[in-house]
């Protein structure tokens, strides 16, 4: 089903109409598929994989299913839209703006009774375990169950797997750079990291503030030494041998914000710098927006007018300012 997308992505799309090859088809776990009692079976499907990252966006009819997730994964799943009646998962109905956390190993039964979208983000067990050192208390509680997504965090989740589902699809072409898809894998980490963090802290007392100034400092100091190429916050948390949880603390209390946050606010700076630097062609834009871990356009140029008043399109085709930086 998979084609190759470069050296590092791969994606496709496929329609069904018998449950057991759309169940068949699905990636990472075992999965049953039983339709409604009277209405015909019809599903797509659209996978995406970057890096160590697997995206699965799909839309079926109602249906029961039974799934157990693959061990060593743990699934994230988000319904995205549903009409009528909520589906439920193991006789819990799932809200609006909440996400399903299924550990390796574990069996589920989730009730459909509406034709659904839906998208599924599959991490390597370890993973999910050091993300949910930030998390919320029911993935501390052996990572399973519900998690209510705030509304920004919804809508970063909702919005990257919209564009996976675009990119399996072809409809968004990946850049041919080495450095594109480990960089949407590592985006997308901090996603998910920026979903499960809890509020920010206090700036705190005495040695504790004094330790979160250093870890900042060196955290800006490797920033610096290198600004021709975006980091992400695992870079860090590797190059200051530190803690996710220390790295999040250190910046929540010195510049008030998360890691992943303040990153990404350099990842547009990045951005506006290559705009200024390239041949001046429309589709730099998108390569740009993506070689820098942004996976959706229509977010990047939101939050880029945002924050410096123009959209990208007009960054590149303004005369005579290509060599200036930010």
């Amino acid at each position: 089903m998979l084609r190759m997308m470069g050296e590092h992505a791969a994606g496709g799309m496929q329609r069904f109409e018998d449950p057991d090859a759309f169940a068949g088809a699905l990636l990472g776990g075992d999965f049953e598929y039983l339709p409604m009692p009277g209405q015909p079976f019809d599903a797509t499907l659209r996978v995406l994989r970057v890096g160590d990252a697997l995206v699965q966006q799909a839309r079926d009819s109602a249906h029961v299913s039974r799934a157990a997730i693959q061990p060593g994964l743990v699934g994230l799943i988000v319904p995205l839209r549903y009409a009528g009646r909520h589906p439920s998962a193991n006789g819990v109905t799932v809200g609006a703006r909440e996400a399903l956390v299924m550990p390796g190993g574990m069996e589920f039964t989730v009730a459909c009774p509406e034709p659904q979208e839906w998208g599924a983000l599959s991490l390597p067990m370890s993973m999910a375990e050091e993300l949910a050192e930030l998390g919320a208390a029911p993935l501390r509680q052996g990572l399973a169950g519900r998690l209510d997504l705030d509304g920004a965090a919804f809508e970063a989740l909702s919005g990257a797997i919209a564009a996976a589902g675009q990119m399996a699809e072809g409809v968004i072409e990946l850049p041919e750079t080495p450095t594109c898809a480990a960089s949407l894998a590592a985006s997308l980490r901090e996603i998910l990291a920026t979903a499960l963090a809890p509020g920010l802290p206090a700036i705190p007392p005495g040695r504790a503030a004094r330790e979160a100034m250093r870890v900042h400092r060196e955290a800006e100091a490797y920033l610096r030494a290198n600004l021709d190429r975006p980091i992400y916050r695992d870079d860090l948390c590797t190059a200051l041998g530190v803690s996710r949880r220390k790295l999040h603390d250190a910046f929540a209390a010195v510049v008030g914000m998360s890691p992943p946050a303040y990153l990404k606010l350099r990842r547009l700076v990045l951005a506006r710098r290559a705009l200024r630097a390239g041949d001046g062609s429309r589709p730099l834009v998108k390569s740009v927006a993506l070689s820098h871990g942004f996976w959706h356009l229509g977010y990047f140029a939101r939050d880029y007018r945002a924050l410096f008043g123009e959209l990208p399109s007009q960054t590149v085709t303004r005369p005579g300012e290509r060599r200036a930086y930010a």
